[in-house]
């Protein structure tokens, strides 16, 4: 009776581990979709609107995802990204400051085509993601029969 307490114990915390990988990776895509969408109003915002940055940035959070709000907010990250992936975010962040609209315009559409191809990778992580939580299972009943 004992061992099969400690098979289902160690399955449930298998699934706990793999669940908890999965919403790590999920969060990324999240942040990366948002990140994608937030350039390509920017843009259209630099091209049409010209509204101001600040107010930009407060429309943008009232309909994106959590993580995405928090680093636009606060700078903090909320989600597990690469140092390269962080190090292309900050950069393109802390580089708005440009003297004209069209220098704006450049700055954008550069960053635009890295954080393309890096959400290309990203969504790939994304659809292979609901495999840790078999992995994680797998792994927990293999931990409960070493155990018993």
């Amino acid at each position: 009776m004992l061992d099969i307490i400690i098979l289902i114990a160690c399955a449930l915390c298998g699934y706990a581990c793999g669940k908890y990988l999965e919403k790590r990776i999920k969060r990324k895509g999240e942040f990366y979709s948002d990140l994608n969408r937030y350039v390509a109003l920017l843009k259209v915002n630099v091209e049409g609107r010209q509204v101001e940055l600040s107010t930009f940035d407060s429309e943008f959070t009232t309909n994106c995802s959590p993580t995405f709000r928090e680093y636009l907010q606060n700078r903090k990250w909320k989600c597990s990204l690469t140092a390269a992936q962080k190090s292309e975010v900050s950069s393109f962040f802390d580089n708005m400051d440009c003297v004209s609209s069209q220098q704006l315009r450049k700055h954008i559409d550069y960053y635009a085509t890295l954080f393309e191809t890096s959400k290309q990778t990203v969504e790939k992580e994304v659809t292979k993601s609901s495999i840790y939580v078999k992995l994680g299972i797998l792994l927990g009943v293999m931990v409960g029969i070493v155990l018993m």
